[in-house]
């Protein structure tokens, strides 16, 4: 024996709201509609549903349980739609992030902090890691998003969507009330003399830096302290007379006792772009392109206070 769900939430309006007459037009349809329906289930089921002597509408006990499938039919199709309107909108689901450390640890993390204040229901894994594992990762769909350096980039733009999100800089970082910024001129004698912290060996801010201070002069440096903890090297940073060089993203003043400076000395490195890149072959998910909608306004309200530049 066959029962339709609809006949079933249909009975379960007329015991709420107490006649055919009231509950067609709840529903949308006509009380003979409605008493057609009821007939044709009394005869599939082989029972009355109403006393049909007694008024008002007087429910067989057969009727109070059916009624009470049809409720929890309605409730359960209210919850599908509901459910598939929040993973529409981006509000459920997993997103699985990957980045270099400082850019974890000083604006990607930062990011994700505001996202989920708002999204209780989803989960997102940050990754921290070095190039070319990055690119390998988000290429194998291990990962849905990186966030990056686009000039470490080298598989082809079939392969990768790359939506740039501002310009960056290299500088010279060290804490605020360091020896050298009180010196008019800081020359690579000055750097010799400083004591160095040098990052990991697989990233890409150790070339960088090793490019940046040979260009400056630099030849003898003199390193204490080798991390790829972006919040170690941040830390050693603001309690010592160490120097290092990082992206100027990551002098970001999140607040007045930041306790980072940059000194004045012009790198010869080339500004970068960092973005977001995600796969081309796979459809960009409701929560990826609200994350990436996220990322963006966060950025643009961000950049101002780190001098960087937005790109078109």
């Amino acid at each position: 024996m066959n029962i339709d769900p609809r006949h079933l939430e249909q009975l379960a309006a007329i015991l709420e709201f107490g006649t055919f007459n009231e509950a067609a037009n709840r529903l949308g349809t006509s009380q003979s509609a409605l008493s057609r329906m009821i007939t044709d289930l009394e005869i599939r089921i082989g029972t009355p549903l109403f006393e049909r002597s007694r008024r008002p509408l007087m429910p067989t006990e057969v009727c109070k349980k059916l009624a009470n499938h049809g409720r929890t039919i309605k409730s359960t199709r209210q919850r599908a739609l509901e459910d598939v309107q929040i993973v529409l909108e981006g509000m459920s689901g997993e997103l699985k992030i990957g980045a270099p450390p400082f850019l974890c640890q000083r604006l990607v993390g930062e990011a994700i902090s505001s996202f989920l204040q708002h999204r209780p229901e989803i989960e997102v894994k940050l990754v921290s890691e070095y190039f070319p594992q990055l690119e390998r990762r988000v290429l194998l769909n291990q990962l849905d998003v990186i966030i990056c350096p686009l000039r470490l980039l080298t598989a082809s733009n079939e392969d990768l969507s790359v939506e740039p999100l501002f310009q960056d800089a290299h500088v010279i970082a060290g804490r605020a009330d360091h020896w050298l910024l009180k010196q008019s001129t800081i020359t690579a004698d000055d750097l010799e003399k400083a004591t160095w912290v040098s990052h990991a060996d697989e990233s890409q801010l150790q070339s960088d830096m090793a490019t940046a201070l040979t260009y400056l002069g630099v030849r003898n440096l003199k390193v204490a302290f080798q991390s790829g903890s972006a919040g170690a090297i941040l830390e050693m940073l603001r309690h010592t007379d160490f120097l290092t060089v990082l992206p100027r993203y990551a002098l970001r003043h999140t607040d007045e006792n930041s306790g980072l400076a940059e000194l004045p000395v012009q790198l010869t490195l080339s500004s970068t772009s960092v973005g977001m890149v995600s796969p081309t072959n796979r459809l960009e998910s409701p929560l990826l392109a609200a994350f990436t909608a996220h990322m963006r306004d966060y950025v643009a309200k961000e950049l101002p206070a780190l001098h960087l530049a937005t790109t078109n």
